[in-house]
């Protein structure tokens, strides 16, 4: 009887290791393979707002700056106050103008404004506000306005 678990113990030890082992090479890969680009413009925090009513239009800016390494961090982006923006605009919010700096670039912005706030809730750096011209910024950039 003795006998009889051994190679139940034997194979159950197998299987721990190999099953160890497996979990070390999938872990290194993974973290190898899903490794997120992050260049210069990714410590900048940024929030996409559509200030003049466009469906789908913090969505569509949202996607372009995470395509230059933003991070983005109120998802697709959302709506304005109001949407009577006439003109886009970067809105510097933590007194960082490098950060407005770049996002203004990356996106064509010429107006940059400075509006700094004390609530501790705030995470972006830098905020954009979309006005009636966002599809002259695409077109600078050579995209499409569909």
């Amino acid at each position: 009887m003795k006998n009889s678990f051994i190679p139940v113990v034997v194979i159950s030890l197998a299987i721990t290791i190999f099953s160890l082992v497996s979990l070390i090479i999938l872990n290194r890969t993974h973290k190898e393979t899903f490794k997120p680009d992050r260049g210069e413009n990714y410590s900048v925090r940024v929030a996409v707002f559509n200030g003049c009513g466009r469906v789908g239009l913090a969505s569509m800016f949202a996607q372009k700056l995470r395509s230059d390494g933003f991070d983005v961090v109120n998802g697709q982006g959302g709506n304005a106050d109001s949407f009577d923006f006439e003109t886009s605009v970067v809105v510097d919010r933590k007194g960082v103008g490098k950060k407005a700096e770049a996002v203004s670039k990356a996106l064509g912005i010429e107006i940059i404004l400075e509006q700094r706030s004390d609530d501790p809730y705030l995470i972006e750096d830098v905020a954009v506000v979309l006005g009636r011209d966002w599809s002259t910024l695409l077109k600078t950039k050579g995209e499409t306005t569909d």
